[in-house]
Formats: structure tokens, C-alpha cells, sequence
């Protein structure tokens, strides 16, 4: 029964305000698209055709159930010749884009119940969700339709997934609508009453898997073949790269937590290699892309109506196999569009297809899904971005299947009105694409500041995201400021020497103001006995060595020495906050300060033991002082088994560093 609510009605309990009878009503539902109802109804003695107006409810059995809310959104002018009159609606829950304004609605670390109850809130409206994923999204200003699924962005699609239903005033969102009941059709080329296109585009029967760094299948072959290779005219042969197998030492972090192959040796590489085609073809790589157009209702009394019978009990989203009788192959589809007859209660016509989003929404979609290819330490996940560059490459790809031939080889867009909010101009032809929103300063032509040709981009402001390779493993965040890099970095200054060197784990220094030569490193070091690492700062032979603090009391650049090396002294200072040194310790034209040619070992002092490492005392019994004067025996000289003299050094001890000294020889 089809039944008709006033616009001010909202009794949907009970019957309506009058029944129908139309002799067309039928609703066109897309796969996370467009869901409407075509109604014609004749112009009846009894009036019921006066109730069909703008913002009326119209309550029809559809797949979704027996009574189905549609919002009556314009009817078609009635004049007195007229015989019927047609209405179009659209599910009632759409009348949340205009009732249900989100201000601002932050669902933040919420999986897809969860959110979708924040943007309901306190409305009459409801959802109900199986996504488990988490995810945050800022809606401020939006309403809820837009929300949900429009092309601004974000959108709850984008950011949680799923596929919609409307079941009257709740949303259904989940996972993927529709299940695999066990519908089957068979078919081929050219039967009548049949749109069936075949597209052998994207097969591939032949795999050429190649892992990350380059790394491919031993042997001769160096390729995995489908099972069905042998079913079509040729051998399709295309190259699968397959970053996250690896070489164990090509292994990054996180790869094991990632799912990531690590392989040992070359027959764990060929093993892993075949596992993954064999994955492919079982996802049906090997099979061609099918979309077939039934309309069940025209075949009901046909011979072919048996090879599609099935669909009569299919709803949105279902999944069905389609038998190629000539190929002998099987492809599993899905049901993308529906027609639904509500005046029979039955399907009226199927669309068979892979599902697909149109091209504006995928891209909107594609900047989206740059924000989730960090991990929490700031790093991009490789995978993650090839999956956005396939993403693009395939909508590509698929606007090229439908790009019609022209027979011009350029063509001019432009609004000449300086008023209008589209004022500018686009060229675009064989050679590349030129885009301007300014006039030439004589007014007759345009200033062209932005040209994209197959030689690359040219432009005077490019505003993006983020910059990366195609593996992620180098990126440059433009709205963060973070950089990541793999391999060499290398830096010249402004007269075209090169000035810095960055590769594995040093950072190589050039005197870029004069010849471009090594002066010295800044490396991380492991110990000879491999035992400790550390941070060392090394000068080229013959350059010095210095470590310096800005000087507070002048206004340049210039530091004050805490410690020099070569080629000058060696020093040791210290330094107050103002840059004021106090040297402890120096000796002009050498090395480190040495003892008498002893500048390591243990020296005893009025019974005091002191350690002396390249003259500094670097151990002190705590009851002794830091300060002070020691004399030591540096040397003794022996003849006919006794001493004959004994050198002393007096050595005068500053805060632990030895400040001066002098020497004396005692003889016997």
C-alpha cells in the first residue's frame, strides 16, 4: 500500500491522510549515493492526486521494509489538459541536511557509533554503526548530510568508512551493506535485453613481483602465473611491486609490528614473492571487470530470465557471481544500484558492478587520508602512501576510460567579468594547461602564473600538504615544518662551494667562504672495544678545534673560547652567563697538558693517591683537597743497586686542575 501524509502530519504510525494508487512509483538507490522516488500518478475523480504536493510524506514498501519515509521535494505543474502528475522525493532521513546543523561537533578518538551519536545529538534523528575503527573529525558549521557524506571535507566517510543505508529516520553506516547470499547469474555477450561490458583493462595473469630495493623472484622465470592464464587470447604480463617484503636488512622500525616480510635468504624472498602474486590472483586480478544492467522485470517471460533469477531476491550491496559461459570463469560482483518497483513490492532492475566513488569525492578523499599516513612519532608509513597514489593513479585511469576524443587541439574557459566570483581564465590542450586570474597590464590578454606542461609545474605559489617519495621513507610536512630523509643531504652556499656533507651518521664540514675543503665532522663513534658509543667532534689535521659561547657584549656572531684545540692551544676555560672566561689550564703550541712525560697514572702526594689523566687529576680522596700544593716523584735514576737521584715535580692544584707547576732534582 501506498499511502500519503500531509506536510504537516507526523503521525507515520498510523495510516496516512489518503491512499495512492499511481501507476509509476519506483526508487533508484546508488551504493553510498543518490537514493530518490518517481512517482506519476493519473489525475482521479476522487481527488487523491490533489494530496501530491511539495513537502508531503509518501510512505512506500521498498527493500528496506514495508513502510518507507520520502520527503516529496517538487511535483510537476498540473494544467487542465493534464491526465497525470509526477512527484520526485527523497528519503526522509534527508531532511537532516536542512534541520540538523552541526555548529561544531568534535567526535574525537570515536569509533563510528560513537561519532555518528555526537553529530545526532538531542535530534530525532538516530544511526546505527558496526565500524570499530577510531577516528576524529571537526564538523563546525556543517549540516548533517554534508556531514555525512558530501564533498566538502571532512566528511564521516572519509574518515570512518563504511556504506550507508536510510531506514526512514535512522542511517545505517556500517562496514559494507548487503552480504553474499549465494545469488548467481550466468551470462555472455549479446543477449538481449542484457547490458553486459566486459573490460580486460586490468587483468593480469602474469605476475612480476618485485620486494622493497629491488629485489625479485631467482631463477629464469622471475614471474608467478594465474591459474587462468591459459583462458584468454594472450598472457597479461604487469610488474607488482610489493613494498613490505624486505631483505631482513633493509628492515626500519616498526616493520614487524606493521606486517611487514622479513626475509633471510633469497628462497624465503621467492617464497614470500609467490605468496603475495598468489594472493593477488586469488583476489581476482586475473579476472576481468564486469558491469551488467538487468532489468528483471523486462526478462520475467524471456529464455534468459532462468540465468538471473537470483537477482529477484538481491538487495544493495549484495555480492553476486557472474558465470562468463563463454570464458569459464567466475566474477564475484556487487549489486551498486538497485531500482525497486514499490507499486509490485519487487526489484525492477539491478546494476552489477564494482563499487566506485565519483572523482571529486575520491580526490577530496585522497587529501584526507594524507593526515593518517603518520605514525605517532611522526614518521609516514610507506604503505599507507602508496595506497593514496594508487588511489589517484586508478581515478586517473579511470577518468582516461571515459575521456572523449576531441577534435581541437586546445580550447579557452575564461570570464571576462572583473564582478564575478569565476572571473579568470583556463587553457588547456595538447602541450599543457595555463591558468590566470589577472589581465595583462594592457588589458588584451591575460597574465598566465600558473602552467602545468609534461615538462613539469611552473607557478608562482603552490600551496600543498605534504611532499613525499613514493615509498615514504622521504617527506617534507609544509604545514608542520618536519622533514624526514634517507641517503645523502648535501648543502652549497650561496657562491656555489659545497659547505655541509650529511650522510649515514656524520655531518661533514667544508670551508665553503674560501676552497670548499674538509675542516672536521660531528659523528656518533662506537669504542674500539665496542663497548660504549658517543658523540665525537673532530678537526681536519692541521685546522683547530674550538668550542665557543656567544659573547654578550657584542652584537655579531663572535663566541668566546671555552676550548680550543690545535693549531693554537689547547685550553680549558669556564665561562659565566655573560660570556667572561676564567682560563684553568693551557699550553701554548702542543698537545694536552702532559707531566714529565707521564700525562696518565696514579701519582701519590703526602700519602694522598691522585689520578692524572692528560694532566688533570681526575680522582681525589674525598677527605683530601681539591686545591693546593703536591709535590710528586716523576722520576728516579739508579746506579750499582741504589738510587742516585730522585726528580720531584710541585704541582699547584685549582679546583681540580693543575694550574702550574715546577720541577727540582734531589741527588744522593
Amino acid at each position: 500500500m501506498i499511502q500519503i501524509y500531509d506536510s504537516q502530519n507526523t503521525d507515520f504510525d498510523h495510516n496516512g491522510d489518503e491512499t495512492l494508487f499511481p501507476e509509476e512509483c519506483k526508487v533508484s538507490a546508488e551504493l553510498n549515493g543518490t537514493w530518490v522516488l518517481n512517482m506519476t500518478h493519473p489525475i482521479d475523480d476522487e481527488g487523491r492526486w490533489k494530496y501530491i504536493e511539495e513537502e508531503a510524506v509518501i510512505a512506500v514498501p521498498t527493500f528496506m521494509g514495508k513502510k518507507q519515509l520520502f520527503r516529496i521535494d517538487r511535483v510537476s505543474t498540473v494544467d487542465q489538459d493534464d491526465s497525470e502528475i509526477t512527484a520526485v522525493a527523497y528519503p526522509i532521513f534527508w531532511d537532516s541536511g536542512d534541520d540538523q546543523f552541526l555548529t561544531d561537533s568534535r567526535p574525537t578518538d570515536k569509533n563510528g557509533q560513537e561519532a555518528l551519536n555526537i553529530m545526532l545529538a538531542g535530534s530525532k534523528y538516530s544511526a546505527e554503526s558496526n565500524i570499530t575503527r577510531t577516528s576524529t573529525a571537526y564538523f563546525e558549521r556543517r549540516n548533517m548530510m554534508d556531514a555525512l557524506n558530501g564533498e566538502d571535507s571532512p566528511t564521516f566517510i572519509q574518515r570512518w568508512g563504511g556504506e550507508i543505508l536510510y531506514d526512514n529516520y535512522k542511517v545505517i553506516v556500517n562496514e559494507r551493506v548487503g552480504g553474499d547470499y549465494g545469488a548467481e547469474v550466468r551470462y555472455r555477450k549479446n543477449m538481449d535485453g542484457i547490458q553486459c561490458e566486459i573490460s580486460m583493462e586490468n587483468v593480469v595473469t602474469r605476475i612480476v613481483p618485485v620486494a622493497y630495493n629491488g629485489y625479485t623472484i631467482g631463477g629464469n622465470s622471475g614471474y608467478v602465473d594465474s591459474a587462468n592464464i591459459d583462458k584468454y587470447a594472450k598472457v597479461y604480463t604487469k610488474e607488482i611491486r610489493f613494498e613490505d617484503v624486505k631483505m631482513e636488512e633493509d628492515a626500519q622500525e616498526d616493520d614487524k609490528e606493521s606486517g611487514t616480510i622479513l626475509c633471510k635468504s633469497q628462497e624465503e624472498m621467492d617464497q614470500a614473492l609467490t605468496t603475495r602474486c598468489e594472493e593477488q590472483f586469488s583476489a581476482g586480478i586475473d579476472l576481468p571487470e564486469v558491469s551488467i544492467k538487468v532489468s528483471v522485470i523486462d526478462l520475467e517471460n524471456t529464455e534468459e530470465y532462468k540465468d538471473f533469477s537470483d537477482l529477484v531476491k538481491i538487495s544493495l550491496g549484495d555480492t553476486v557471481k557472474c558465470y562468463n559461459t563463454k570464458l569459464d570463469i567466475t566474477t564475484e560482483v556487487r549489486c551498486i544500484r538497485m531500482v525497486w518497483d514499490c507499486i509490485r513490492d519487487t526489484v525492477d532492475s539491478v546494476t552489477l558492478g564494482d563499487y566506485q566513488t565519483n572523482f571529486i569525492k575520491q580526490m577530496t578523499s585522497t587529501i584526507e587520508r594524507i593526515a593518517s599516513v603518520f605514525r605517532n612519532n611522526g614518521t609516514l608509513m610507506a604503505d599507507k602512501i602508496s595506497g593514496v597514489l594508487d588511489a589517484m593513479q586508478t581515478q586517473l585511469k579511470c577518468q582516461q576510460s571515459v575521456a572523449k576524443r576531441m577534435t581541437v587541439r586546445a580550447v579557452l574557459f575564461e570570464d571576462l567579468d572583473e564582478n564575478s566570483p569565476l572571473y579568470g581564465a583556463m587553457a588547456m590542450g595538447t602541450q599543457g594547461l595555463e591558468i590566470s586570474k589577472t589581465r595583462t597590464a594592457d588589458g588584451r590578454g591575460w597574465d598566465w602564473t600558473t602552467a602545468i606542461t609534461a615538462s613539469g609545474i611552473i607557478a608562482s605559489t603552490i600551496v600543498a600538504g605534504i611532499l613525499s617519495d613514493k615509498t615514504g621513507r622521504n617527506w617534507w610536512n609544509l604545514e608542520t615544518g618536519d622533514i624526514q630523509m634517507s641517503g645523502r643531504f648535501q648543502q652549497y652556499a650561496s657562491n656555489g662551494v659545497k659547505s655541509m656533507d650529511i650522510y649515514d651518521n656524520k655531518i661533514n664540514l667544508y670551508a665553503w667562504d674560501d676552497d670548499g675543503n674538509y675542516v672536521g665532522s660531528l659523528r656518533s663513534f662506537l669504542t674500539t672495544d665496542k663497548k660504549r658509543k658517543g658523540i665525537e667532534l673532530m678537526g681536519d689535521a692541521g685546522d683547530q678545534v674550538r668550542l665557543s659561547v656567544k659573547r654578550s657584549d657584542t652584537a655579531t656572531e663572535e663566541g668566546r673560547s671555552v676550548f680550543i684545540g690545535e693549531n693554537g692551544y689547547t685550553g680549558l676555560f669556564t665561562v659565566d652567563g655573560k660570556g667572561n672566561a676564567e682560563e684553568w689550564l693551557s699550553r701554548k703550541h702542543g698537545g694536552p697538558v702532559w707531566i714529565r712525560n707521564m700525562p696518565n697514572g696514579d701519582f701519590l702526594a703526602g700519602g694522598v693517591r691522585i689520578g692524572v689523566e692528560s694532566g688533570l687529576i681526575t680522582s681525589i680522596p674525598s677527605n683530601s683537597v681539591a686545591n693546593g700544593m703536591f709535590e710528586v716523584i716523576s722520576g728516579l735514576s739508579w746506579a750499582n743497586g741504589g738510587i742516585t737521584s730522585v726528580d720531584w715535580v710541585a704541582v699547584n692544584v685549582v679546583n681540580g686542575a693543575i694550574k702550574s707547576w715546577s720541577t727540582r732534582t734531589q741527588n744522593f
